[in-house]
């Protein structure tokens, strides 16, 4: 494999993505490039960073029903390695038995199902939605990509996905919406590190009741029970 044949093929899945006018398409993409890959199945998760606790996830795939539907009953998302934030920097996540230690159960469930040969990439998308980008074979067999071209493709798939998907206002890039004043955004940074209304009010040259009222209005706007999860929320979404 040349470098040419990877810019050719960059700039020719850039144009069909940008073809793409719905998501039936883009999964449709999805699907031809990745067994153009010698891969059979393929899930994009689309993950949102908030809320903490209970994160929008929207999965696009073409893995088999059954195993779809043991994957979600069994709430596999809550333990999935592959959508491990924590496991976000390494980008590019082969599957072995070293990735899924932690979670044997689950490891051996996927393996029952036939997943037993497979990889990850993972990207983020504004707003900070991690997108993982997961192929893999019912059976090993010899790739003909590197590993390193591998994850630079399926990177640039992942990435044009999302980005096609937002372009169509997809509700799977639709996460909280979050928007500030410039003084609301102070206010926040600040709380953020940790200080006090009058701390604030002081830093800011305003008047106490200023920051309260900046705060409660911010509380209401977003439905929050204090001004400590709307500081949160906002750091985990890269807005401050």
């Amino acid at each position: 494999m040349t470098d040419s044949d990877f810019f050719n093929w960059r700039k020719n899945v850039f144009n069909r993505f940008q073809e793409a006018q719905t998501s039936a398409e883009v999964e449709k993409l999805l699907a031809s490039e990745t067994k153009a890959m010698a891969f059979e199945y393929y899930a994009l998760c689309i993950r949102h960073p908030v809320p903490f606790t209970r994160p929008k996830l929207t999965i696009f795939t073409t893995y088999r029903s059954d195993w779809t539907q043991h994957y979600q009953a069994e709430n596999y998302a809550a333990i999935d390695p592959v959508l491990n934030p924590n496991n976000f920097h390494r980008g590019y996540l082969p599957w072995n038995d070293e990735l899924f230690s932690t979670v044997p159960d689950f490891w051996d469930a996927a393996r029952d199902y036939g997943l037993k040969n497979g990889v990850t990439q993972t990207v983020m998308a504004p707003g900070r939605a991690l997108g993982f980008l997961s192929t893999s074979n019912l059976r090993a067999q010899e790739a003909w990509l590197s590993d390193d071209e591998l994850a630079l493709r399926l990177y640039y798939l992942a990435e044009l996905s999302m980005m096609a998907l937002l372009r169509m206002n997809s509700p799977a890039m639709t996460g909280l919406e979050m928007k500030f004043s410039k003084r609301e955004r102070e206010i926040l940074q600040w709380t953020a590190e940790g200080k006090t209304s009058s701390e604030i009010a002081m830093i800011l040259s305003i008047s106490e009741n200023t920051v309260n009222f900046h705060q409660k209005n911010m509380q209401k706007k977003f439905n929050a029970p204090n001004k400590t999860q709307v500081a949160c929320y906002a750091v985990a979404m890269g807005l401050i």
